[in-house]
């Protein structure tokens, strides 16, 4: 019988201070923001044990399938599908966000990740629970944040346990940087983690402001040498504020890229989470930012969950108002004109990755609104053969079968899927559309 659930609901586990949640989705209803579900309060071991969380987790779900409104009224994620007992799901997806200690102050941030508040339980014991129980999936991937993941105390045994127990597909490290991880950068070389690190300026004076602390080139220096280990796993991310958003701040960054030796990383350009809406100006400023760092030879570059919707809602505005291009130069003018000659020109196109973020680039892409998908691939086994937007999903092999344009619908996961299509399938990457960007 199908039901109201989604993947985290159903599989997902994010382990915070004070409680657990659901998922780290963000997003407005009615001008509200939401999200950040929160699966039960977590006051001592007892509290965060395995039967509570697939109580808690079923309760929420019998509520949204009751009709009656939850903390995920209006999530863009919800499905109706034929979704298994959360008694019979494995975690897939496990984030470790335990405490809310980190040596930054940045000014979009909170003390909810920096206020310094540590478990009131041991993580470890309720992760063994999930070993001894075997309720994690082989193919579980662990996220870790926070707070800053590489200050705390336990880092060194909750990542040994970690590696050796439940020994995860994929890791993801959200770090400032400001440390310079041993453990981590050996797992990156290894091609079992990535890293991602919000830089947010182009200057001292900027970082200092954006991110309250005097380390600007520090930071820099050590994503090089992550960088030096191991390229393809090293994710630098720019979150646009009203700091640090001005034309001559991300050339500055992008300048700054190329003295530092990372200039060919990967990218990826995000928002201020607690902005509803771009204004028109920062929507150029990110076509603006998005065609720099290609040009400047970024291996990828990609839009965040959170950019993406915000952008797609002003795109063809962006693209069809030219009196609001009046005050920009012609390099800006040129951008716009090259996407709207791209719109025209990509008729049959390749989709790789099925999910929310597929959908949300699929319906409201300006770029691709009148583009006919040939067929979708996917590299998990467990999409595989399932039904997509009334299509089948294929093995990402198929795209051999093809000389079509791909496009990319993923965000955090773009530079994985543009390395597999480069070194496994060894596809040109010219096939890969860049312009994606609105």
């Amino acid at each position: 019988m199908k039901k109201i659930s989604c993947r985290f609901l159903q599989r997902a586990i994010y382990y915070a201070p004070d409680e657990l949640r659901h998922c780290c989705q963000r997003y407005y209803v009615k001008g509200k923001l939401m999200g950040d579900v929160k699966v039960l309060s977590a006051k001592n071991n007892s509290d965060v044990s395995l039967e509570n969380i697939i109580k808690a987790k079923n309760e929420l779900i019998e509520k949204i399938n009751k009709g009656e409104k939850t903390d995920c009224y209006g999530c863009p994620l919800l499905e109706k599908a034929e979704w298994k007992k959360v008694e019979d799901e494995k975690f897939d997806h496990i984030s470790i966000e335990h405490h809310a200690k980190c040596n930054m102050r940045c000014r979009y941030c909170s003390d909810t990740y920096y206020g310094g508040k540590l478990a009131n339980y041991d993580i470890q014991k309720s992760l063994n629970e999930l070993i001894t129980n075997n309720k994690i999936r082989d193919d579980v991937q662990v996220a870790w944040g926070g707070g800053e993941p590489t200050i705390v105390k336990d880092f060194d045994k909750i990542i040994e346990l970690v590696n050796k127990k439940i020994k995860p597909k994929t890791q993801r490290f959200f770090s400032n940087a400001i440390n310079y991880s041993e453990i981590i950068a050996e797992l990156m070389k290894k091609n079992e983690a990535t890293l991602t690190t919000s830089v947010d300026a182009g200057s001292i004076e900027t970082f200092k402001l954006v991110r309250k602390v005097n380390q600007y080139e520090k930071v820099l220096k050590n994503l090089k040498k992550y960088y030096e280990q191991s390229p393809n796993n090293l994710i630098i991310k720019y979150i646009l504020t009203e700091d640090n958003s001005s034309i001559s701040e991300i050339e500055s960054f992008v300048k700054d890229m190329k003295k530092y030796g990372l200039s060919n990383a990967n990218f990826l350009i995000s928002s201020n989470y607690y902005d509803e809406k771009l204004s028109l100006d920062q929507g150029i400023t990110i076509i603006y930012f998005h065609h720099l760092l290609i040009k400047n030879n970024a291996t990828t570059c990609a839009l965040d969950e959170h950019v993406r919707p915000r952008i797609n809602k002003i795109a063809s505005t962006l693209l069809n108002e030219n009196r609001l291009l009046e005050k920009y130069p012609d390099t800006i003018k040129n951008i716009i004109q090259d996407l709207k000659e791209k719109k025209k020109s990509v008729k049959n196109i390749i989709v790789w990755g099925v999910g929310p973020y597929a959908n949300l680039l699929l319906n409201n892409s300006v770029t691709f609104a009148e583009s006919n998908v040939e067929f979708f691939v996917d590299s998990n086994p467990h999409k595989q053969g399932k039904k997509f937007r009334n299509s089948t999903v294929l093995k990402p092999d198929q795209i051999l079968k093809s000389n079509l344009p791909i496009l990319i619908a993923a965000s955090f996961w773009y530079h994985d899927i543009v390395k597999q299509i480069k070194s496994e399938y060894k596809v040109d990457t010219s096939r890969i559309l860049s312009s994606s960007i609105i």
